[in-house]
């Protein structure tokens, strides 16, 4: 997989994080299909361009030091359940590769933040979509709950809070 430079890869995990912010403020104009449509695309790029930019925002204030970013598959691939390792094996993670191996509480600082993140980050959508649309707002928040309770789980299992609590161990 070809290498992203650490300041493009942050560039971008920023801009599509401001970028469904500024769409979501302004999807009130739009019919209700497709305001719950565009709000829903906006609440999963909140998920997604979070998760990578935490961890290393959390590893560098940490002293944690990154290589670069790469596409990768989602180590939820590993889960066993058909549908959910196919559609988590594509190669379109944005991933961090880490200078050295992060032990001990700053190494679990760091793997936690992604998965925090992304459970919490697309509460920002939810917000914003209270504001102006109930119905709409109350569809993301049941999103960001079972996306907390997937995310809990299946991160717990095989992804990044599995790898903070072995950097805890070792």
């Amino acid at each position: 997989m070809p290498r992203i430079p650490l300041l493009i890869g942050n560039v971008i995990s920023v801009g599509m994080l401001v970028l469904p912010v500024e769409i979501a403020k302004h999807a009130y104009a739009l019919p209700e299909i497709p305001k719950i449509i565009i709000l829903i695309i906006c609440w999963f790029m909140m998920l997604y361009f979070s998760h990578c930019l935490s961890h290393y925002i959390i590893g560098r204030l940490l002293g944690i030091k990154f290589r670069y970013y790469f596409l990768s598959s989602s180590m939820l691939s590993k889960a066993g359940i058909p549908i959910i390792s196919r559609i988590f094996s594509v190669k379109a993670f944005l991933t961090l590769k880490l200078a050295e191996k992060s032990r001990g509480w700053k190494g679990f600082a760091m793997f936690i933040a992604g998965p925090l993140a992304s459970m919490l980050s697309p509460l920002v959508i939810v917000g914003i979509a209270y504001n102006y649309d109930i119905f709409a707002s109350a569809i993301l928040l049941v999103l960001t709950i079972g996306n907390a309770i997937f995310t809990g789980y299946f991160s717990y299992k095989h992804g990044c809070i599995r790898k903070g609590l072995n950097a805890l161990r070792k």
